[in-house]
């Protein structure tokens, strides 16, 4: 068997995130039928790096590859862009040893944009439009309250059952903020994410800026002395960004 690192892009708008479900169009699942356009007969497997979700983007997911053949990797990566549906592109295959683990990354960073300015129908796929005014300060206060390590089971997707198989003590190494162009962007660095995660951190905050909630609720969800809240991001705003290995 042949080992490849596959470097994807894709506009996640219309599909329903990274991993494969039946019936639904996802990043995933569109790249193995590519594969197996390409490559009729193949015996192939794919390992997603991040599992990001219905209508987040990517700018620099990853992709464990395995294959029963050795492709012609600039060919390949041709036929494969052309198979593969608008909005999405591999930019990059190279070969890797079979032991090399996809999803034991170094660091990822997954950016959110808002759009503090006027509409444009050629960007608005990539950023959130609020519909009232946000108080910046705010928002950048309440961010400043996930950094470091926390238990982050109220500000993840998960069910009570999960919380036994998955780790929520999670590390946020930085959350840092730039208004440029009236974009405000706020870039998330940490070792691994869990579902939802980022969006409901960002669905807090946004909603401490809008006055809908104070400073000291946060504090206390987060610190696992309240049940979860009903806020979450939308997910036009938010790509993953960078895979560090």
């Amino acid at each position: 068997m042949y080992y490849y690192l596959f470097t994807i892009q894709y506009d996640g708008t219309d599909f329903c995130g990274w991993a494969k479900q039946k019936g639904q169009p996802t990043i995933q699942g569109e790249l193995e039928l590519a594969i197996s356009r390409v490559a009729r007969n193949s015996v192939f497997r794919v390992v997603g790096a991040s599992k990001t979700d219905s209508g987040v983007h990517a700018f620099d997911q990853k992709a464990w590859i395995e294959l029963n053949f050795q492709p012609n990797v600039e060919g390949f990566l041709k036929a494969l862009n052309r198979s593969l549906p608008l909005g999405i592109q591999v930019t990059n295959v190279e070969e890797i040893s079979k032991d090399f683990r996809v999803r034991n990354c170094k660091e990822k960073t997954y950016e959110y944009k808002i759009n503090l300015g006027q509409n444009n129908v050629f960007e608005n796929r990539f950023y959130y439009l609020p519909k009232k005014a946000l108080d910046l300060d705010k928002l950048k206060e309440s961010l400043g309250l996930f950094v470091g390590t926390h238990d982050f089971f109220n500000f993840s997707g998960l069910k009570t059952e999960e919380k036994e198989m998955i780790e929520t003590l999670r590390t946020i190494n930085s959350i840092e903020s730039d208004l440029n162009d009236d974009i405000f962007k706020i870039t998330f660095k940490a070792k691994g994410f869990i579902r939802y995660q980022i969006r409901m951190i960002i669905g807090a905050c946004l909603a401490y800026s809008l006055d809908k909630i104070d400073l000291d609720k946060i504090k206390r969800v987060l610190n696992l002395e309240e049940d979860k809240m009903p806020f979450i991001a939308n997910p036009e705003g938010l790509m993953l960004k960078k895979i560090k290995y």
